[in-house]
C-alpha cells in the first residue's frame, strides 16, 4: 500500500492483524444464498403448479358446467324439465379383425354403430341396429340376440324417458276427463300413463292439465318355445325381447295377454309388460 509518509510516498504494507477483505466475502456468500433460495422457492411452486392432483383439476372444471346446468334447467319454469338419458349397456365392442372380416356393407354398418354409441345419439344407434337386423342373408346372424337386447333397452329409453313422438301423444285434460278414461280412448293402460307422467297425481287430473298417453299402441307378444324367449312387437315392429324361465306352457296359436299368465317370465319382466299390455293384447306362441 502506499501512502505519504516523512520521506515522501512510500510503500506502507498492510498490518497483519487487518482483516477486512474477509467482511466483503461475507456480504458476497451472503448475497449467493439469498439468490439461491429465491430461486428454489421459485422451482419449488412451479413444480406443485404442475403436479397439481388430477381430481382437483377436474373438480374445477366441472364447476362452471354444474353452474350452467343448474341456470339452464331453472331458466324456464314452464318449460318442460330435461332429462338425463340413462346409458343403456353397450353392445360388446367387435375386434378389428372381426369388422374387417364382414361383408362391406355390414362392416360399414359396424363402424358407424360405434360412433353411435361413443356419441350417446340413441336414435342413430337404434337405426344402425334395425338396419343390421334387417340385412338380406343375415350376415350378423352370430350378434343378432346381442343386438335384439340392446335394442330393447334402447326402445324402453325412447318410450318412457325421451317420451318418443311416434309413440306418445300429448292431451289436454277436458271437462269430464280422467287419466283411466284417456288411457282407454288411447287403447292404452292406466299404469303406463302413470309411468309416462310419474311427476303427476293422475288421481286429481285438473282441466287444462297437460299429459303423456301411448296413442294406440299395437302390441303383439310372440312367444318362442324352442328358444324360451318372448319378443314384443311395437306397431309391427321388434321392441324388446324377454327371457321365459321355462318352456311356455301354453299351446302354439294365438290368445290374449289375459290369457297368458302361466308365462314363466321374470318378475320384472311380467311387471313391465303388464305395464305396457293390454289385457286384449295379442300372444302368439310359435315353435321356434
Amino acid at each position: 500500500m502506499l501512502a505519504r509518509g516523512k520521506y515522501g510516498v512510500e510503500y506502507n504494507p498492510k498490518p497483519l492483524d487487518d482483516d477486512s477483505s474477509g467482511l466483503g466475502w461475507v456480504v458476497v456468500a451472503v448475497i449467493a444464498v439469498a439468490l439461491v433460495s429465491l430461486s428454489w422457492t421459485l422451482v419449488s411452486r412451479l413444480r406443485s403448479r404442475d403436479s397439481a392432483p388430477p381430481e382437483q383439476a377436474a373438480a374445477t372444471e366441472a364447476a362452471p358446467s354444474a353452474a350452467e346446468s343448474a341456470s339452464g334447467s331453472g331458466g324456464d319454469s314452464g318449460g318442460a324439465a330435461a332429462v338425463a338419458v340413462p346409458p343403456a349397456p353397450p353392445i360388446q365392442r367387435a375386434s378389428q379383425n372381426d369388422i374387417v372380416s364382414r361383408p362391406p356393407k355390414l362392416r360399414n354398418l359396424l363402424m358407424k354403430l360405434e360412433v353411435a354409441q361413443k356419441s350417446r345419439d340413441i336414435a342413430m344407434e337404434v337405426a344402425t341396429i334395425e338396419e343390421i337386423r334387417a340385412l338380406p342373408g343375415s350376415p350378423a346372424a352370430d350378434k343378432d340376440d346381442e343386438l335384439a337386447r340392446r335394442l330393447g333397452e334402447l326402445n324402453v329409453i325412447r318410450l318412457f324417458v325421451q317420451k318418443n313422438k311416434q309413440w306418445v301423444s300429448e292431451v289436454v285434460v277436458k271437462r269430464g276427463d280422467s287419466a283411466s278414461r284417456i288411457a282407454s280412448e288411447h287403447g292404452s293402460t292406466l299404469a303406463s300413463m302413470r309411468k309416462l307422467n310419474e311427476k303427476a297425481d293422475l288421481n286429481r287430473v285438473k282441466i287444462g292439465q297437460k299429459l303423456h298417453v301411448m296413442n294406440h299402441p299395437r302390441f303383439n307378444l310372440v312367444v318362442h318355445r324352442r328358444s324360451r324367449t318372448a319378443d314384443l312387437q311395437l306397431n309391427g315392429k321388434f321392441f324388446k325381447r324377454y327371457d321365459l324361465a321355462t318352456e311356455p306352457k301354453v299351446s302354439i296359436g294365438a290368445r290374449t295377454w289375459r290369457e297368458s299368465a302361466n308365462l314363466e317370465l321374470k318378475p320384472e319382466d311380467r311387471a313391465e309388460l303388464d305395464v305396457l299390455l293390454p289385457k286384449a293384447a295379442s300372444v302368439t306362441v310359435s315353435e321356434m
